[in-house]
Formats: C-alpha cells, sequence, structure tokens
C-alpha cells in the first residue's frame, strides 16, 4: 500500500465520520427545540412568588400601657415586630394551663404588645417564620400573639399565643433579654400612634377601634388586564387540548374536566375542576399551605393579597387584598379576594380577579374623614335587624369598584365596614346598614 493510499484511506474515514456528526447534528437540534418549548409553556408567571410571612401577616399592632392603648395598620411597623419575633428562639411551647378567663384579666392589667391576624393561623404554618425548638410542635391555632412588656427577675421570657375564636392560649419560652429588647423599641415609640379603645365584637372576641377621625385618601387605579393564556398553562393538565370559546360572560376555556370563564363584566376569573374530590379532610393547615403554594406555582400573587378567611370543614380559603397603608379592601363581586377551594389532593375551585392594579392616576388624591370608632359603634347600633352577638369585626377598609364611566378604572373609597355573621357589610350613615353582599363565603 502506498502513502497515497493511506491519506485516501483516511480521508474517506474522516469524510464519513464528518457526514455523521453532521447528520447527529440535525437531527438532535429539532428535539432540542421542543424541548425549550415545553419547557417555555409551563413557566407560568402571573405576577410574583411570596413567602409565608408576606401572605400570612398581622393586620394591626397595639401597644397596651397604662389603662391606655395605642394602636396601628402601618406596614412599616408590623414588618418590624415580626422581623424581630423571627429572630427569638422559641421553645417549651405548650398549652396554657389556668382559665382562659384568667388569662384575659391577667392581659388586661399588664403591659404588653399584642400582634393581631385576621384569621387563625396555624402554629406548624407558622413555624416557618418564627423559630421554635420543638421537634414536634403541639398542633394549635392563634389569632393574636401577645408579648408582655416585662420579665419578671430571674424567670424565662413568655409569649402568649392566643385564639379569641377557640378561647384557647399556648405559651412559649423565649429569652428575656429578647423581651426586653421588642419593649425597648414599642413601648418607647407609642406616642406617635393613635390612641384606640377596645369594643368587644360577637360573643367573645375584643378588637380594637380608634378613638380619634381617620383621613384616608380616594384612589384612582388603571387596571391591567391579565394575560388568559398564562393561568390557562397553569391551571389545565394538558393546555393543546384546551378549546377556547366566547360566551356571554366573556371567555370559556375547556378540556374533558375542567372549565376556566374569564368574565369581562364583574373582571373576574372563575376555574372549576369537574373531577375533584371534595369530600375528604386535609387537615388544619393542610389546606392554607396547598393554597399559598398553589398561587406561587403559577406566581399568582399580583396585587398586596393577605391570608384572611379559612374554612377546614369545607376546605376553603380566602386571600384578601390590602392597600398601602394596611387596610382591607371589599367589594361585592369579590374582585378584591383570591378564592379557592380544594378537594383531596387537587384545586377544586379558583376564583380571583382578572387584573393587577397599575400605579394610581392621582399622585395627590383627594382625602375623606372617617368617623371615629365610637360613631362607627353609634351606627352600628342603629343598623336594624341585626342580632349583635352575630357582629364579629368592625374595621376601616376600601370599596373598590369599576368607574362607571370607565371600566379600566378602578376606585378604592374608603368607609367603615362590619362582619355579620361571616358576611362584610358595609356601614352606610342614615342608610340602615345597607348590605352591599360583601360576602365572605
Amino acid at each position: 500500500m502506498t502513502y497515497d493510499n493511506i491519506k485516501t484511506g483516511i480521508l474517506v474515514v474522516l469524510v464519513i465520520l464528518s457526514g455523521v456528526l453532521t447528520w447527529s447534528i440535525w437531527t438532535f437540534q429539532p428535539m432540542y427545540e421542543t424541548m425549550e418549548n415545553e419547557k417555555t409553556a409551563n413557566e407560568v408567571a402571573l405576577g410574583a412568588k411570596r413567602e409565608i410571612k408576606k401572605i400570612v401577616r398581622p393586620q394591626q399592632l397595639m401597644i397596651n400601657t397604662g389603662g391606655k392603648h395605642y394602636g396601628t395598620t402601618d406596614n412599616y411597623d408590623i414588618d418590624k415586630a415580626v422581623t424581630l419575633l423571627s429572630k427569638w428562639k422559641f421553645y417549651n411551647a405548650r398549652k396554657f394551663s389556668g382559665r382562659f378567663s384568667e388569662l384575659n384579666e391577667m392581659i388586661s392589667r399588664q403591659a404588653n404588645t399584642e400582634i393581631i391576624f385576621p384569621a387563625g393561623v396555624p402554629a406548624e404554618l407558622y413555624n416557618r417564620v418564627l423559630s421554635f425548638e420543638e421537634e414536634n410542635l403541639p398542633k394549635f391555632e392563634f389569632d393574636r400573639i401577645i408579648v408582655p412588656a416585662q420579665t419578671p427577675q430571674k424567670q424565662e421570657g413568655i409569649v402568649y399565643f392566643y385564639s379569641a375564636k377557640n378561647q384557647s392560649a399556648y405559651v412559649a419560652n423565649v429569652n428575656p433579654a429578647a423581651i426586653q429588647e421588642f419593649s425597648a423599641l414599642f413601648h418607647k415609640s407609642y406616642a406617635r400612634m393613635g390612641e384606640y379603645f377596645p369594643y368587644k365584637a360577637g360573643s367573645n372576641k375584643v378588637i380594637y377601634l380608634p378613638e380619634e377621625q381617620t383621613e384616608m385618601a380616594k384612589y384612582t387605579y388603571y387596571s391591567n388586564p391579565l394575560e388568559p393564556e398564562k393561568l390557562m398553562n397553569a391551571l389545565f393538565a394538558d393546555p393543546s387540548f384546551v378549546q377556547k370559546s366566547l360566551v356571554a360572560e366573556g371567555e370559556e376555556y375547556t378540556d374533558t374536566s375542567r372549565r376556566m370563564i374569564v368574565n369581562t363584566g364583574t373582571k373576574m376569573i372563575d376555574f372549576v375542576n369537574l373531577l375533584s374530590e371534595s369530600e375528604s379532610v386535609i387537615g388544619t393547615s393542610g389546606v392554607l399551605q396547598k393554597s399559598i403554594d398553589f398561587v406561587n406555582m403559577h406566581s399568582g400573587w399580583t396585587d398586596a393579597y393577605r391570608y384572611e378567611y379559612k374554612d377546614d370543614f369545607n376546605h376553603r380559603v380566602v386571600f384578601r387584598m390590602y392597600s398601602k397603608e394596611g387596610y382591607p379592601v371589599f367589594n361585592k363581586n369579590g374582585m378584591s379576594e383570591i378564592r379557592q377551594s380544594w378537594g383531596q389532593t387537587e384545586i377544586s375551585t379558583y376564583e380571583r380577579p382578572s387584573f393587577n392594579l397599575e400605579l394610581p392616576i392621582n399622585p395627590d388624591p383627594t382625602k375623606a374623614i372617617l368617623p371615629s370608632g365610637r360613631e362607627a359603634v353609634t351606627l352600628l347600633k342603629e343598623v336594624q335587624g341585626i342580632r349583635p352577638e352575630l357582629v364579629t369585626n368592625l374595621a376601616l377598609g376600601y370599596y373598590m369598584s369599576m368607574d362607571p364611566d370607565d371600566a379600566s378604572l378602578i376606585l378604592l373609597e374608603p368607609g367603615w365596614f362590619y362582619e355579620y355573621d361571616g358576611d362584610w357589610r358595609a356601614l352606610h350613615k342614615g342608610e340602615g346598614g345597607r348590605k352591599n353582599g360583601l360576602e365572605q363565603n
């Protein structure tokens, strides 16, 4: 074999290898593109993901000292309090051994700070915000955390996890130095907070209402519509089988077992999973955790929503929009809420607004002066046809509505609202408490 023949053979082999490699690259590239397209379709992001501490948030912070009560709904002060608590080590969590009435009497006499939540919070869930040392934390719920202003010498610090709904409390120990730091920070700054008074709502709940009138802004926002196709990709098992059609309400997306309606009139999205198993119990903390995780899966926190309500028996959870000042927002059609109900493992129904709020169009909004808490109580007593024991809450807030002249604009009007037998209603001066359908269920 000559040298030229050897070179020719090597060149032939190289040409064949080059052809094989080129063919492999060509045939692999389309598969790579398909994988990329599938990955992109599953990466749904309507808004943002949120940590538990951003969703399960207190709504009010109260400083009780010397028989006076000072409070705030300001996000800065509340976040500061939660941040401090999250640095503590809680240990020896146990049920309060005395009678609940004794605890109430003791709390009313002592100086303390109350951190108040809108609804019951499972301790095992909030353990992701606080730090309990127990591996097997007792199962309990609380709707306020009470931090005494002082700890007796040579004693461990105590924090109370109090449930007005369940008429029970748990206690946990902390380093007494942590109590001193907390009290030094908040009990010296209460003078800049507004003064409040306690009011018994319902049969067993004490709420705090402002002594003075409150100035609140009136807002007008542009509404930014969400992209229904993004939510469709997140909620349907195989979006390629989904059929889109126009219906009287707006747009309907369906497959063999799921339906999503985008209602253009109410600005709501209603999703139903027809095959979900609604009879199985999830458990006390499971339904809330599942609900938060579910919204996070499609980055669905499009505005400042907070955990508001939980029904363990019917496996339902409500998240409510809050204003930047920390006031709850209400609407008769649910435009200010994210609602979920669950089966055993899957979402059963999912209702949410079809928009998010842009920046307000009025940078210098007009202001309204709202009646004091005592004036609101007087108005409430004038409402005809209600039973006082069924009034479980009274709060300042905003009513959300569409501008009658331009549906793309959203109005937030301040007012007083009361919760009656599970429903939120607007408190109207001189109108006998006209119901606005602000339902909680």
